[in-house]
């Protein structure tokens, strides 16, 4: 989870620094300081890039755009002691939500988490409403191989931001790892409708597969055992007497009345979230026309020529898919 942990956070960081230009109002030459700032530090030209946030901050030293960019390219050169005293001075203005996030990984990446989780609490308290901050958190607690807060956190992210592709990565492997499979399959699957990088798609469709052809991860959760058993029993439905099938056929009739068995026993499963946000989209998907469609991308990673193939010569289906996708209105509670 590391390395995704890293790239999320500085497309995070990026992203919020050119939200920031857009909502404060500075002076023409302190504003052309910044944009030259950012610039030299996309680059990769980080102390010529502090050099001139520190040029902002000799004029208005309570500039905290400028003092969170001077600790963003520091960071980002490695100079997380000196980054330091730059965040906190940020995040005693409480100005900027991601100030916290970038704090709290400087320290999850040193190990230590007691100080990370305080960062990121604290980034909550103040920003109860920045997605970011409950991702990065579920992320640090899946370092830890703490599942269940992790599947909390994520939720809250992706109630806050449910565009927000790595959230349901995060669900999906940290209910895996409780064992609980129902959760983790919706949970996957649709992070695999996102269409993420090739080799992140090969472990998800994976456990996909893994979990479909009864052999989930195992987990000590109560409701572990209930989720298992209700997929085993669905998937071995949905295939008896079925000979001959293709790969992504097998997956699309399992995947169909494992979804259809789900729903139906959703309420046990102590998640009104999970009942309502995974249940019912995914059940309206089963008892939809579009499964066929559904299994090929998901699977795009793990046959990528048969099944872009497939794709491509059902482009009506896949537009269809699409329109029907868009049409849905998930329910979060």
């Amino acid at each position: 989870m590391r390395p995704y942990r890293s790239l999320s956070l500085v497309v995070a960081l990026l992203f919020y620094s050119a939200v920031l230009f857009a909502q404060q109002t500075t002076h023409a030459p302190i504003d052309s300081l910044l944009k030259q700032g950012v610039t030299l530090n996309d680059a990769g030209k980080f102390a010529e890039a502090v050099a001139k946030y520190d040029e902002v901050l000799k004029t208005e030293p309570n500039n905290m755009t400028a003092m969170y960019e001077k600790g963003f390219s520091l960071s980002i050169a490695g100079k997380n002691d000196e980054a330091i005293p730059c965040f906190e001075k940020v995040i005693a203005s409480r100005q900027i939500a991601n100030a916290y996030v970038a704090l709290a990984n400087i320290y999850d990446n040193r190990n230590d988490f007691v100080q990370a989780e305080k960062y990121y609490q604290q980034g909550i308290a103040a920003f109860p409403n920045y997605g970011s901050l409950w991702f990065n958190l579920g992320l640090s607690y899946m370092r830890q191989k703490k599942y269940s807060q992790a599947e909390a956190a994520a939720i809250e992210s992706i109630k806050l931001n449910p565009k927000h592709v790595a959230s349901y990565q995060v669900y999906g492997y940290a209910t895996y790892f409780q064992g609980k499979s129902a959760m983790a399959l919706m949970g996957i699957s649709n992070f695999l409708m996102f269409n993420p990088s090739p080799q992140q798609a090969r472990v998800g469709a994976t456990i996909v597969r893994q979990i479909t052809n009864g052999v989930p991860n195992s987990g000590t959760d109560p409701l572990a055992k209930i989720q298992q058993e209700t997929i085993a029993k669905a998937v071995g439905a949905a295939t008896t007497g079925k000979a001959n099938l293709k790969a992504v056929d097998s997956v699309s009739l399992q995947l169909t009345s494992a979804f259809k068995a789900i729903k139906e026993q959703s309420g046990q499963y102590s998640s009104p979230f999970f009942e309502k946000f995974f249940g019912d989209f995914f059940g309206a998907m089963a008892n939809s026309n579009y499964m066929d469609v559904f299994a090929h991308v998901i699977t795009v990673s793990l046959s990528p020529q048969e099944n872009l193939a497939w794709l491509k010569s059902h482009i009506d289906d896949a537009k269809a898919f699409n329109v029907w996708l868009s049409a849905q209105k998930r329910q979060k509670e």
